[in-house]
């Protein structure tokens, strides 16, 4: 990336303090076959630890964000970091997961072949931290239309994976504060409907499962109203069945109740 030239991608990574994998994720970034990016990096809170790792890229590559306050949450985090991102596509990642080296050329060769697109994700796959044993894939509807209805039902997709156009987060409203341990399945749902959201049937993400991990202790369902009139709301936008969209969310209260996520 040419000095003072806005890159094509931003690489938006929260950061809580003291991210033990951020150097991975970081080299996974660095070692991607599409080389027109930025990391945007976002320390909810200051850490000189997670400093000395973002020195392993280019400085020119690599801009640091802090959150207005110390561990604000991942939403404010989010946010904090999506102004300060130049490019003109913005691709998700976590602070402890891994892209494969193809992931942002694939997305932006997708998005090129696509104006209309305004969300995509991938599939990926799960490993563990500690042994490195492969827990399987995580996929999820490549097509627009059976993408949005499973996302009616559940949050197929994981955030890790999905690159958007920054103008398609705004006018869906950022992600929420309100939208406890789900902002990612909320933003999702307000963006269905608003443009196009599709997925690259490609296990282009390692996503990282250890001990601790936030989505694994995770209550949702204070959160359940909210995404209840999102769900609502994007069926309506996309010209779904309302009752169906409303039988869909009390299957998803039903598996909430017996994975105890109340």
């Amino acid at each position: 990336m040419s000095a003072g030239r806005a890159p094509r991608v931003s690489v938006l990574i929260p950061c809580a303090p003291r991210q033990h994998y951020l150097e991975e994720t970081l080299l996974s970034i660095q070692k991607q076959t599409f080389q027109d990016w930025e990391v945007v990096l976002v320390l909810d809170g200051e850490c000189e630890e997670n400093r000395r790792m973002a020195a392993v890229l280019p400085a020119d590559q690599v801009r640091i964000v802090l959150t207005a306050r110390p561990r604000s949450g991942i939403a404010a985090a989010r946010n904090a970091g999506l102004p300060e991102c130049r490019g003109d596509l913005v691709a998700f990642c976590d602070g402890d997961d891994l892209c494969e080296p193809g992931r942002l050329a694939q997305q932006v060769a997708e998005f090129d072949r696509r104006p209309a697109l305004g969300m995509l994700a991938t599939w990926s796959r799960r490993f563990d931290s500690d042994s490195g044993a492969d827990l399987g894939p995580r996929r999820c509807p490549a097509e627009s239309d059976a993408l949005a209805r499973k996302l009616l039902l559940f949050n197929a997709v994981t955030v890790s994976t999905v690159m958007v156009r920054p103008e398609v987060v705004r006018e869906a409203g950022d992600f929420r504060d309100a939208a406890v341990q789900c902002e990612d399945y909320d933003l999702w749902l307000r963006i269905l409907g608003r443009a196009e959201a599709a997925a690259l049937p490609e296990e282009l993400v390692r996503y990282r499962v250890h001990e601790g991990q936030f989505s694994h202790r995770a209550k949702i369902m204070p959160s359940s109203g909210l995404l209840r009139r999102e769900k609502l709301a994007a069926a309506r936008r996309l010209g779904y069945s309302v009752p169906v969209a409303r039988m869909k969310h009390l299957a998803w209260v039903g598996v909430q109740l017996v994975n105890r996520r109340w």
